[in-house]
């Protein structure tokens, strides 16, 4: 793949594991965020399945704002994880849970730059533990997430349940992170925010 067409990014879905990659980098995120929260956890009324809507944009308020629109992606022959090349775009994983869903993980994958810029999930550095998500369907509904975890992992070694549409109902927001290789144009780690659905409103 020539370096103009690995800007952003591009996660690995076989087996769980996953590689992000960056085309250049334009942001400092070289010291990522500590990991605090804790991570969401399942319901008794959360255990059955309910129809959604596939998510078309992804918004946070507040001091560190944040919209984009979503796409559907999914892996390439290779085993990636095909997302938008316009950095202003955001990949959701189809073959995991939609938003609303009684179960499963809602995966967004953002790039955090290309050769254009910053990209939309640059902001995630920012975001604090407690920061509410909007997450629109393709019906019009809004579906509100509250984020209560953050966590870094080593490049390749995502968790697998990020991938699956089983398992407490929350939404994942994954980007890059960690050391910029411009040999490589690889960093060294991936941030993922995990949220909670807010219930109630």
């Amino acid at each position: 793949m020539s370096r103009a067409r690995r800007a952003g990014v591009v996660a690995a879905v076989g087996a769980g594991a996953v590689l992000v990659a960056a085309g250049w980098a334009l942001l400092d995120v070289s010291r990522p965020p500590d990991d605090v929260g804790t991570l969401p956890a399942a319901s008794p009324a959360a255990a059955r399945t309910t129809p959604y809507s596939p998510p078309v944009a992804v918004a946070v308020g507040g001091p560190h704002r944040l919209r984009a629109a979503v796409s559907a992606v999914a892996a390439t022959r290779e085993g990636d994880l095909a997302l938008p090349e316009d950095g202003d775009h955001v990949g959701w994983w189809a073959l995991g849970a939609g938003p609303g869903s009684g179960r499963g993980t809602v995966l967004l994958a953002g790039h955090v730059d290309t050769e254009a810029g910053l990209g939309a999930f640059a902001e995630l550095h920012n975001l604090d533990v407690g920061a509410r998500v909007e997450v629109t369907g393709a019906d019009g509904r809004t579906h509100p997430y509250r984020i209560t975890a953050r966590r870094t992992y080593d490049r390749g070694e995502l968790p697998a349940d990020l991938f699956s549409a089983h398992g407490a109902p929350r939404l994942a927001l994954l980007t890059c992170s960690g050391d910029y290789d411009p040999d490589t144009g690889l960093y060294a780690e991936n941030l993922v925010l995990y949220a909670a659905p807010v219930t109630g409103t």
